[in-house]
């Protein structure tokens, strides 16, 4: 087998005296998607900020194609190919969709194959009709696209995407995921962090469970889902 696209090996990472993560692996194979489910709190996104070098593990490594980047910092992660969607998306809220986009086309990763401006409009169909509208007057839901589409013409091989459904309307979190299947049956591969375990089942390969910060489980949807014992104590939820 091929070595994974990205391995995180073993780290400890937090914030000043406090630790969140403890001795945490997970691994993401090219054209996967992999999820990270667990409670608010779980250390979630600790470990995406880890990862993309906004904290640095004080234990452990992050590999990313075969590089150690654990103490890079999280420019030159970009530059390789990595990119976070925040929970708060962080578009700019004053100027235009296109701008928003034409930004991130001057920046990031070197990635060849990363989505052109016109071929991300291609795929975000309600941003094609939007392109001329600030970021501050687009739906949570449009804002979300906007973000995961500004990664991806900046280079992104690999999405971090954090949180991607909180706060949306049921209608638009399925048009979330159905852009992440499309994105994904086009080469680009995902980490993606939810409490929502139902949309990790039907989105990911397989799914890391973490609570205080450790790795609980792993497994496939289809594993997890027939898993009533660690829906319950971990994640609160039946399936």
């Amino acid at each position: 087998m091929s070595d994974p696209l990205l391995s995180v090996d073993g780290i400890d990472s937090g914030y000043g005296e406090t630790k969140v993560l403890r001795d945490l692996s997970l691994s993401v194979d090219r054209g996967d998607v992999v999820s990270l489910v667990g409670r608010n709190g779980a250390g979630k996104t600790t470990t995406l900020r880890s990862i993309m070098g906004i904290v640095t593990p004080t234990a452990g490594s992050v590999t990313y194609r075969g590089e150690d980047v654990t103490t890079l910092p999280a420019t030159e992660t970009v530059k390789r190919g990595i990119s976070l969607v925040p929970e708060e998306r962080r578009i700019f809220p004053e100027l235009t969709v296109m701008e928003n986009l034409e930004i991130a086309d001057h920046g990031g990763g070197t990635e060849a194959d990363s989505l052109s401006i016109a071929e991300a409009l291609e795929t975000f169909e309600n941003l094609r009709e939007r392109t001329d509208n600030a970021g501050s007057s687009l739906s949570g839901g449009e804002q979300q696209m906007l973000a995961i589409a500004r990664a991806l013409v900046g280079g992104a091989d690999l999405v971090l995407l954090d949180e991607p459904t909180e706060g949306l309307a049921p209608y638009i979190v399925q048009d979330l995921m159905d852009v992440v299947r499309e994105l994904n049956e086009q080469g680009i591969t995902v980490l993606l962090v939810e409490q929502n375990v139902h949309v990790c089942l039907e989105l990911a390969d397989r799914n890391y469970v973490i609570d205080q910060g450790e790795i609980v489980y792993e497994g496939t949807s289809d594993d997890l889902a027939d898993n009533d014992e660690v829906l319950d104590r971990y994640l609160g939820v039946s399936v």
